[in-house]
């Protein structure tokens, strides 16, 4: 039974290698997928799939077989190793939103979002000077994607939804980020040869064009302060291939 029970412990560790490659493989997948995981899923993942990887590859042999006694000191030592790794670790860094990717700062900034909840930290024209003046593609994308969100979670027919809509389209025009966003889809603001996020003009593009559909949709005013915004000749120089492109133009065209 003794030695049935080292030889089954052996062929255990001999698969470890297999599952750390497996391992390697699902965390792979989570890089290329990380763009699409919402609500911190992407840090969670990162997160759980490192401390499995960690487990995993402390269980690997030292590569003495000699005997039981020799196995039981390895696995002493290895776990005395380890605890002393943890005990030097510094304190981990609080994470900034320079760390965090689109969605997950479009999240934290939406909840923040001053949409008449109490408490609210963030007002419009926070987002209105981050579309305007900023130059990180980033947070231009979740400024915009959070107006969006906002937008669609309103209440028309509700007076106080109602009103503030208006005030946010007023804003939004007078303080230039109608005509900013115009600027962006021509491609003057050079977020399409980032480097860093190549993929974030396309993204950003589309919250653009969602945005001026939700501003100008039942609105024929403010389809013509779209126009005079630029948000027409915008779309027109637009180069991308966006599936709302066509929709956007036809309804700005309406008079």
């Amino acid at each position: 039974m003794e030695r049935g029970g080292r030889g089954f412990a052996r062929a255990n560790t001999m698969s470890i290698d297999q599952v750390l490659d497996e391992i390697k493989v699902v965390q792979d997948l989570i890089e290329d997928e990380k763009e699409h995981l919402q609500n911190g899923l992407y840090v969670r993942l990162c997160a759980a799939m490192q401390k499995v990887y960690n487990r995993a590859h402390a269980l690997k042999p030292s590569g003495n077989e000699s005997g039981e006694d020799e196995d039981d000191d390895a696995e002493e030592e290895g776990e005395e190793e380890e605890e002393e790794s943890e005990s030097n670790e510094e304190p981990e860094r609080e994470r900034t939103e320079d760390d965090m990717g689109l969605n997950e700062l479009a999240e934290l900034w939406g909840w923040n979002f001053d949409f008449g909840r109490p408490g609210a930290t963030l007002e419009l024209e926070g987002l209105i000077w981050t579309i305007v003046e900023d130059f990180e593609p980033k947070r231009v994308c979740a400024a915009v994607r959070v107006l969006n969100g906002a937008l669609k979670g309103s209440k028309p027919g509700d007076p106080a939804d109602a009103e503030r809509i208006l005030e946010w389209k007023q804003e939004l025009f007078e303080q230039r980020a109608i005509e900013e966003c115009a600027v962006i889809l021509e491609g003057k603001r050079e977020f399409q040869n980032s480097d860093e996020d190549p993929w974030m003009y396309s993204v950003l593009c589309d919250e653009i064009l969602e945005l001026f559909q939700r501003l100008g949709e039942g609105d024929a005013l403010y389809r013509t302060k779209l126009r005079r915004g630029g948000a027409l000749k915008g779309l027109k120089k637009y180069q991308g291939g966006s599936h709302l492109r066509e929709a956007v133009l036809d309804m700005l065209q309406q008079r």
